[in-house]
């Protein structure tokens, strides 16, 4: 059996997966844009079981995080009856 040569097949592919990490001229960075989040806080309490699982379920269904649908719930909440 004959060995092949496989340095230039392995470089090609090597460089195909890197990128170059300066900017090259004419090119503009791409900034994200600022949005200021507010700062969260962790709490404990306690609820039914069957409200956190027919929560998880509808974060799911959603495809959102339970912690999104607490922070919904709970705007629409204050809404309708804080002050």
């Amino acid at each position: 059996m004959a060995k092949k040569d496989l340095t230039g097949d392995m470089k090609s592919g090597l460089d195909g997966l890197l990128s170059p990490t300066k900017k090259t001229v004419g090119e503009k960075r791409q900034e994200a844009p600022t949005t200021k989040k507010e700062p969260a806080v962790h709490c404990n309490f306690v609820i039914d079981k069957s409200i956190h699982t027919r929560m998880k379920y509808l974060a799911i269904d959603k495809n959102m995080s339970l912690r999104d649908i607490v922070n919904e719930a709970m705007k629409e909440y204050l809404e309708k009856h804080g002050k």
